[in-house]
């Protein structure tokens, strides 16, 4: 396995924290916070995964690796086609990410 294979998770984990983050505290489209219900979601839809997919790119596990991009798929892709063009497009991308990184280490471990 090559480093990179796992980078790209590492960097789609921390993108989807930090987009997370946005919408919860500095949301440009809305002036209303966040309801607990809305935080709670996203918690557990979109942020626990994140956090494990971190830790999964220290340990490269390929099917953790699957198990958080299903994880992250549902609300990812509600995210990310909502409303087009917006900054929650980017949900896509780290959509993306975690599929690319996935297949790459699963690629690796072939060889």
């Amino acid at each position: 396995m090559k480093w990179n294979d796992s980078f790209f998770g590492a960097v789609a984990s921390v993108g989807c924290i930090i987009l997370c983050a946005i919408f919860l505290f500095w949301n440009p489209y809305s002036r209303t916070p966040a309801g607990t219900d809305t935080v709670l979601i996203l918690f557990i839809m979109l942020i626990i995964p994140a956090l494990l997919g971190i830790v999964v790119s220290f340990m490269a596990n390929r099917i953790l690796r699957y198990m958080v991009f299903v994880w992250s798929l549902p609300y990812g892709l509600y995210l990310s086609l909502a409303s087009i063009p917006s900054v929650w497009n980017l949900f896509g991308a780290v959509l993306i990410l975690y599929l690319v990184s996935a297949i790459r280490m699963s690629q690796s471990r072939d060889c």
